[in-house]
């Protein structure tokens, strides 16, 4: 069997000898491949998705005065990836590629202005059995016509999707992972997972967030994070449940790092867009607690995140806890635990 083929995420732009690579294309004139690309045929980017994409941007900015006028579909994808995908979270930038590499192949070589409202339909419903995904590239394409109008490619009237509920309806997930559930897992799991869960627990921090604190995150007044996802920033206020998680974390560290999770080399589980080697951790665990206790249904690291927005004292401490902006999605998407009536 050969290799498997990794998809570009932009025109021009391919994967080879382990990093992502820049062609430059024919237009471009002698003047700019010699100060621009240093008189190169291709560029090597990075090996780094998130960081390929911001120098992608910073290319086509520098070539912005020499760009084609924005007419289908191919060159407003081109130039939302330049200037907006970059400005997003870095999971978010992963979905946006992902996405915009379906609705290109799509779409491509369409006129922007002249896109019809029924291809979506047609597009959606061609696509039902993967419903999830299918409303990641419904949203992008919604964001790309708005951002046409913004750029004065097509004008307000002329969005094919505003005001039409196009998305799939989609059921919350409801998992809620008892005590006892949490118990039986954690009997089979290391130090490691251990102290992780206790300090997931005492905070409701995201997996990527938690993983990427750092002692200097660990202050006077509490534990200061960011939640990467929406910039916003919180404030978790120490107490003993926190002290003593914060401690053990650091405590079962393999070496010296500024990460209050680390591996061997001191450096992050997380590169800031997946933390695949904590994904395999914790699956491995999870795949001996089904086998080994009296666990049965398997539940997510990210379910971990529900149960403490579902056993918060209210709705309010909930929202701060989890970093929402408003309490609406805590309550449709966290709160899992049934509610009990006389």
């Amino acid at each position: 069997m050969g290799r498997e083929r990794i998809k570009p995420f932009a025109q021009s732009v391919r994967w080879k000898k382990g990093a992502w690579r820049y062609r430059v294309p024919r237009w471009v004139t002698e003047e700019q491949r010699k100060t621009i690309f240093n008189g190169k045929q291709e560029v090597t980017l990075s090996k780094n998705q998130s960081e390929a994409l911001l120098k992608y941007a910073d290319i086509i900015q520098a070539l912005s005065d020499k760009e084609q006028p924005v007419i289908t579909m191919n060159d407003l994808i081109t130039r939302y990836l330049s200037e907006v995908t970059p400005t997003k979270a870095l999971n978010t930038q992963k979905l946006d590629v992902i996405s915009i590499r379906r609705l290109r192949a799509v779409f491509g070589e369409v006129s922007v202005i002249n896109f019809e409202t029924p291809w979506i339909f047609k597009y959606k419903d061609k696509n039902k059995d993967r419903r999830k995904s299918t409303n990641n590239d419904l949203a992008v394409l919604s964001h790309l016509f708005s951002k046409a109008i913004e750029w004065g490619v097509i004008k307000n009237e002329q969005h094919p999707m505003r005001g039409l509920n196009i998305k799939f309806s989609m059921k919350p997930r409801d998992r809620y992972v008892e005590n006892w559930e949490l118990e039986e897992f954690l009997s089979v799991c290391s130090p490691f997972i251990k102290a992780y869960v206790k300090l997931k627990l005492a905070t409701g921090l995201r997996q990527g967030d938690l993983l990427r604190l750092r002692e200097s995150d660990l202050m006077d007044d509490g534990i200061h994070a960011v939640h990467q996802k929406t910039g916003k920033k919180t404030i978790y206020s120490w107490n003993d449940d926190r002290k003593e998680a914060v401690n053990e974390c650091l405590s079962i560290r393999p070496t010296i790092s500024d990460y209050v999770f680390c591996n061997r080399d001191g450096n992050s589980y997380s590169d800031g867009s997946k933390a695949s080697g904590f994904t395999s951790i914790w699956q491995r665990y999870m795949k001996k607690a089904l086998l080994t206790t009296n666990l049965k249904e398997r539940f997510t690291e990210h379910d971990l995140r529900a149960k403490v927005a579902t056993d918060s004292e209210n709705i309010e401490q909930a929202r701060r806890r989890l970093g929402h902006s408003s309490s609406t999605l805590t309550k449709k998407v966290y709160d899992r635990k049934a509610e009990i009536t006389d």
